[in-house]
């Protein structure tokens, strides 16, 4: 009964997406609330956290060439049919692109800024006639509260309360030690869906090596290699795997990857790693399926004390996951595991989220290869220790110290951040 909860819960983390979250997220919420309305919308208003703000300003949107949080909003109103998703943006097309760009031009979106570091998206769609609204929280595509003219046709934020006490399961109140032991001690035809999401996210790796995305980190690295600078490596395999995949995604390549906490780049982070490392060493794909489960649920506990939006950069945190796992294969107990954890949240927390862009394959892949690093180092006993800055006895407690450095001691970090971005904006 508490594995099938374990799995449900990992399940309903998993979810393919077309392009960055974000934007897609944002465009999802525009779609789902044009539906409400009879006739077409003649006005969009907007409401967006900080931090949605800055993970959807710079990223590109999916088939579309360009960024924009209102060409984002403008897209999904031209492409919003019954039973949209994540992979809403499929569907774009040149001619779209212009249509969208015509109607931001002409004032259609207007959008507010909401100083909250939680994942918040409000919608109202107008016209003449008619006035649908929205409120999607916490999750991409966890739609909450819908009204249309004043009358309230969905409200999930008084059941969901209840329904979280009663039956959510609570990672928190578990460890390293059980998330191993869970891990090796599942049936594996309850986990093969962990094959089907890594064989999605290594294909879109290997569309990110094809030729140069974004900044082409990935094809980068394999030119360093085939000129002798860089070795023929696990550390150089496993970086341009993962940073190939990660160009392809925020170039906004048309191809969907499985994303993990509501984030594709931490998908890619999560789960290659350890499919690269499995793949060196000669693992099974049994064995690679159990050390996916541990990545996802060490990276789980993580997220569920930082946040799920932070201004700490999740590649760190699910680097440290995919380095625990990386351990794992090696041979690593439990020791050696939280200690490759330990020594990921000692090198790494610093590294600051400014929002989702082409850059992010230059930290996705410093986190990639700092895994595989932190496994080798744990597993010939080098771990840090608790006399050092943020690190407690244990991992489960230094990411309790971690949380608190996000959520305290980087409280005014994403305004800053927006306000930089903001900024260079207006000084172009």
């Amino acid at each position: 009964m508490m594995m099938s909860k374990i799995i449900e819960l990992i399940q309903s983390e998993m979810k393919p997406s077309m392009g960055c979250t974000e934007p897609v997220a944002i465009g999802l919420a525009v779609s789902r609330t044009c539906e409400y309305l009879n006739r077409p919308a003649t006005k969009l208003e907007v409401h967006i956290s900080s931090n949605i703000f800055k993970n959807a300003y710079s990223v590109m949107i999916p088939s579309a060439g360009r960024p924009g949080i209102e060409q984002a909003c403008a897209l999904g109103y031209l492409l919003h049919k019954p039973g949209d998703t994540m992979e809403l943006f499929s569907g774009v097309t040149e001619e779209l692109v212009e249509k969208a760009e015509e109607l931001v031009t002409n004032g259609f979106v207007d959008i507010h800024v909401i100083h909250s570091s939680q994942f918040y998206i409000e919608v109202y769609a107008m016209n003449e006639a008619e006035r649908a609204h929205t409120i999607t929280i916490d999750k991409h595509d966890n739609m909450v509260k819908a009204e249309k003219d004043g009358i309230v046709l969905l409200d999930a934020e008084k059941d969901l309360a209840a329904a979280e006490s009663a039956e959510e399961f609570d990672i928190q109140q578990y460890g390293i030690a059980d998330f191993v032991r869970w891990a090796e001690d599942v049936e594996v035809e309850q986990i093969t869906f962990l094959k089907d999401a890594v064989d999605m996210n290594l294909n879109i790796s290997k569309r990110g090596m094809e030729k140069k995305y974004a900044l082409g980190i990935g094809p980068n690295l394999q030119m360093l290699q085939s000129k002798g600078l860089l070795g023929n490596d696990l550390v150089t395999e496993v970086k341009k795997t993962v940073a190939a995949a990660c160009d392809f995604r925020m170039s906004g390549g048309n191809g969907a990857v499985m994303t993990v906490l509501g984030s594709g780049n931490q998908g890619i982070e999560i789960l290659l790693p350890a499919a690269v490392t499995a793949k060196w060493l000669g693992c099974s794909d049994e064995k690679m399926m159990r050390a996916e489960m541990i990545s996802i649920l060490i990276t789980m506990y993580l997220k569920k004390y930082v946040g799920r939006l932070s201004p700490i950069c999740g590649a760190a945190l699910a680097g440290a996951g995919s380095s625990g796992a990386i351990t794992w294969l090696l041979g690593g107990g439990i020791k050696e595991i939280s200690g490759a954890v330990q020594n990921m949240l000692g090198s790494l927390t610093g590294m600051l989220c400014d929002g989702a862009k082409g850059g992010c394959a230059l930290k996705l892949a410093a986190c990639a290869g700092e895994a595989v690093y932190s496994a080798y180092y744990a597993m010939e006993g080098s771990i840090i220790q608790d006399t050092d800055g943020i690190i407690s006895t244990r991992a489960e407690d230094t990411a309790k110290n971690v949380a608190v450095l996000s959520t305290e001691g980087m409280a005014n970090m994403d305004s800053k951040i927006i306000e930089v971005m903001l900024q260079k904006k207006c000084n172009e």
